[in-house]
């Protein structure tokens, strides 16, 4: 059964894919844009729970940029390859929506609580039920550069 926190991630996925067809080829070119803003932004944020927020506008600056953009590609194919963009960066906003949760070092066991304690039950009831969640958190943890992309530390979890 899929969490209210699944269903958020899914539904935000499915609106950045449906925006990259709407805006077509010239978001895919503007795609690399959002990625360098986001890489760039993740010095600057005071915690991995603003990354969705900071993702969130780093691809609205892409989607705005999109439309100045003149792109003379087939109609079909130019919904096509700006479904593919919004569908990758949509990807990366779900699983930053998955992750960005807070995470916490449990010195009795030596291992990594995902989520901390200290977030509400309501979170904490929305991971445990949720599927994705916990293995994109493990896969994540386990990867420096995804740690460092998807949780914006590479210092020990909050």
């Amino acid at each position: 059964m899929l969490s209210w926190l699944d269903v958020l991630a899914i539904t935000v996925a499915a609106l950045a894919t449906a925006l990259g067809v709407r805006r077509g080829g010239s978001f895919l070119i503007t795609l690399p844009l959002a990625a360098v803003l986001y890489w760039l932004g993740l010095d600057y944020v005071p915690s991995s729970s603003w990354l969705p927020l900071l993702g969130i506008a780093s691809g609205l600056v892409a989607t705005l940029l999109s439309g100045l953009i003149p792109v003379s590609i087939p109609y079909k194919l130019n919904g096509l390859l700006g479904g593919i963009a919004g569908f990758l960066w949509g990807a990366v906003l779900a699983v930053t929506l998955w992750v960005g949760l807070p995470s916490e070092y449990s010195p009795a066991t030596g291992a990594i609580r995902y989520p901390a304690l200290s977030t509400p039950p309501l979170i904490q009831d929305a991971v445990a039920s949720s599927s994705l969640a916990p293995k994109l958190f493990t896969m994540v943890w386990r990867n420096p550069l995804a740690r460092r992309f998807f949780l914006g530390a590479e210092e020990q979890p909050r």
